[in-house]
């Protein structure tokens, strides 16, 4: 709860630097790969790992899953800030999903997260993955709002 308040007070607070829809767009894009592939990963066949300490659907199940957007929003808040480009891509991606995986340890740790047959390397994988697929996104719609600015 704390880190879910810290979060999106800290998101509030930023200045800016992208138009309110691309911000939307992010963030629902990051709840659903999220989703997507919880759902895929953690329930039959695959039955991978538990996402929360309950194998139903609670309150907590809520809090966690209001996390991923506003993780989402960070991402491409920082890369735009930054102005990520080139050799740094690539090294961003690396730098975030490091961060992600930290973060999953943590969630293990405070049985958040139940491991069956997943191991925490298997994350990491997966966060190169949807963090390379954020940053495409990302581009494509930066190039559209650029588009926008000068058809108007």
């Amino acid at each position: 709860m704390v880190c879910l308040v810290l979060s999106y007070g800290f998101m509030w607070f930023l200045p800016s630097n992208m138009p309110k829809t691309v911000s939307i767009i992010m963030m629902l894009f990051s709840l659903d790969t999220a989703k997507s592939l919880d759902t895929t990963l953690a329930v039959p066949p695959f039955d991978l790992y538990n996402t929360n300490i309950y194998p139903y659907f609670d309150f907590a199940d809520i809090l966690t899953w209001c996390l991923y957007p506003v993780f989402g929003y960070f991402f491409a808040y920082y890369y735009n800030r930054f102005r990520i480009r080139g050799f740094m891509i690539p090294v961003f991606i690396l730098g975030c999903s490091l961060i992600g995986t930290a973060y999953e340890y943590l969630n293990v740790y405070f049985d958040v997260f139940q491991y069956r047959h997943w191991k925490l390397s298997y994350s990491f994988c997966v966060y190169l993955i949807v963090q390379t697929l954020c940053v495409l996104v990302f581009t494509k719609l930066k190039q559209h709002w650029i588009d926008q600015k000068t058809i108007h």
